[in-house]
């Protein structure tokens, strides 16, 4: 057999005419989803968040989403890397409807859909109910049994972004048995600060505590950390899933802080609409307290 013609960068400068829908496989899972979910309702639920026929040409709502859908699906959370990426993949470029010619949309344009366009979260509500009712369309969701479970998400905000918080202090006062001791008449006002006493010796180490500290870039944000490690700055996420098809059926995000519990009740009352033959659900032992079984047998659940 004969050695092949050598190959050199010349070739990667030829111009020539493709299409690229033949360059992605009809197996590509971005092809199955186009051919699953009709996109159209993205637009009709941004509506009321674009103005109509003023300024210049915005892009277009369903290419945001589905950029988000891909982040989600490859597991990529920066926006950077997710537009990067983009640029490279031709799987990607047919599924957002973009060509060979065209540039993609830029990280910030993204970080601002994600930040302050849509910050109410009423269009992401919208969007996930009607990717459920495909789901139920499908036969992927059963109905009558949820299992429940809680999660952390990393908060965007640094340990060394923990200031003292000067917040009062409560405290409980004397009962009417109790004796008053003798003493100055309370004054009115504001509290009066007092100077510490001196001290000797090492200065003992300060230990932040969501009661004693808050984030000054994101004060909603708690901190929580599991025995043995270093604490994070987090929020907590609670889901609910049928157990079927492993399909989400509703979703709770929340503060850190509190009882894990708690969230049971409006993750049910979410998902009584998805489900309302439901019959029973299960959770672990975090959410094993007296008042979280006593709601649930309200519904009349099995827990």
């Amino acid at each position: 057999m004969a050695m092949g013609a050598v190959k050199g960068q010349g070739a990667t400068l030829q111009v020539a005419m493709v299409c690229l829908d033949e360059l992605v496989p009809e197996e590509c899972r971005y092809r199955r989803l186009d051919r699953l979910v009709d996109w159209s309702f993205v637009r009709e639920a941004a509506g009321s968040y674009y103005a109509d026929d003023v300024g210049r040409p915005s892009i277009d709502p369903i290419v945001l989403v589905k950029l988000m859908v891909v982040a989600a699906l490859e597991g990529i959370g920066s926006t950077r890397e997710l537009c990067r990426v983009a640029s490279l993949r031709l799987d990607w470029r047919r599924f957002l409807g973009y060509g060979f010619h065209e540039r993609l949309p830029v990280h910030q344009t993204l970080s601002h859909a994600q930040t302050r366009r849509f910050v109410d979260g009423a269009l992401f509500e919208r969007l996930f109910l009607c990717s459920l009712d495909l789901c139920k369309q499908h036969g992927l969701v059963e109905g009558s049994q949820l299992s429940v479970d809680g999660f952390h998400a990393e908060a965007n905000a640094a340990l060394a972004s923990l200031r003292a918080s000067l917040a009062l202090v409560a405290f409980e006062e004397r009962g009417e048995e109790e004796t008053a001791e003798p003493g100055p008449p309370p004054r009115s006002g504001p509290p009066q600060l007092s100077l510490a006493e001196p001290r000797s010796g090492r200065t003992p180490k300060r230990r932040s505590s969501n009661q004693t500290s808050v984030s000054r870039t994101d004060p909603d944000a708690k901190l929580r950390g599991k025995p043995g490690q270093r604490p994070h700055l987090v929020y907590r996420g609670q889901v609910a899933v049928d157990p079927k098809a492993r399909c989400v059926v509703a979703c709770l995000g929340e503060e850190a802080d509190g009882y894990e519990g708690d969230g049971l009740d409006p993750i049910l009352d979410r998902a009584r609409f998805a489900c309302p033959e439901l019959a029973s659900v299960g959770a672990d032992s975090g959410f094993a307290a007296e008042r979280v079984w006593r709601d649930v047998e309200r519904r009349g659940l099995v827990a």
